[in-house]
């Protein structure tokens, strides 16, 4: 069972997320499933404050939640993550609406199942669903021999990581050709106002790489700027299973995408 103070906190985070305005104490008492008086909630209000779960921005108007009382919010509320809706003009919408910038990425499996020569200059790799022409060197050619089995995820990050990166770029190509980007002003405007940490990472999102550096779950600092936070969860979406990745400030509402448990 809830306490009266938390369902007080939680009254608060769930109607600013509905309004994106200060709550004052006559506003949430219709919105309480409980009697209470207004002076009551004011003083639930100055004990919140005094925890740094609200704040006043003014003298005059309501209580906002800080950040951490939306961390943990989000924390409680979204911990088992499930997509709402699965239709990608839906999640175009939202996330325009609601100044999401999302990743969609399908999820297949595709093995390397080998590598031929072609002439004395080239390399075709056979995986299961493509075929790549990499320019032979011996050292790429002994290189992907010892990755025989994995994915073309894998060997692109693994190619990345000892600096073979011709080879991960061709992989990359293909990787950018299956992501689909939905409102990547978003993450634009993010890095414009935060512009140390948009020197750093917003190339890693907006090239969608990024989808596979984060795991499932809830993500905030550092991979985001304070303030923001981003969610990753597999699903399917126009009904073929996807990676999903959604990012936005951490006081707008997430429940638009993703069901509160």
């Amino acid at each position: 069972m809830k306490t009266k103070y938390e369902e007080i906190l939680e009254a608060v985070v769930k109607t600013f997320l509905q309004t994106r305005e200060p709550i004052g104490s006559a506003v949430l008492k219709e919105k309480l499933p409980f009697q209470i008086a207004p002076a009551t909630i004011r003083y639930y209000f100055n004990k919140m404050s005094q925890r740094g779960e609200l704040i006043q921005l003014h003298k005059s108007s309501g209580r906002i939640p800080t950040e951490s009382t939306m961390r943990l919010y989000w924390r409680k509320h979204l911990r088992d993550l499930e997509l709402i809706c699965h239709m990608m003009d839906e999640l175009v919408r939202i996330s325009e609406k609601e100044d999401f910038f999302m990743l969609v990425k399908p999820i297949r499996v595709n093995r390397l199942q080998g590598i031929e020569r072609a002439g004395s200059k080239y390399l075709i790799l056979v995986f299961d669903a493509d075929e790549y022409v990499v320019r032979y060197q011996s050292q790429t050619e002994s290189f992907l021999s010892d990755l025989i089995g994995y994915t073309l995820e894998e060997i692109k990050q693994i190619a990345r990581d000892v600096g073979m990166m011709s080879l991960y770029h061709k992989m990359r190509a293909k990787n950018d050709e299956e992501i689909n980007a939905i409102n990547p002003e978003s993450i634009i405007r993010v890095a414009g106002a935060h512009s140390g940490w948009g020197k750093r990472y917003v190339r890693q999102f907006l090239d969608g790489d990024i989808i596979e550096d984060l795991g499932r779950g809830l993500h905030f600092e550092p991979m985001l700027p304070k303030g923001y936070m981003a969610l990753q969860t597999e699903t399917v979406v126009d009904e073929k299973p996807a990676k999903v990745l959604c990012i936005g400030a951490i006081d707008h509402d997430f429940t638009k995408i993703f069901k509160e448990v």
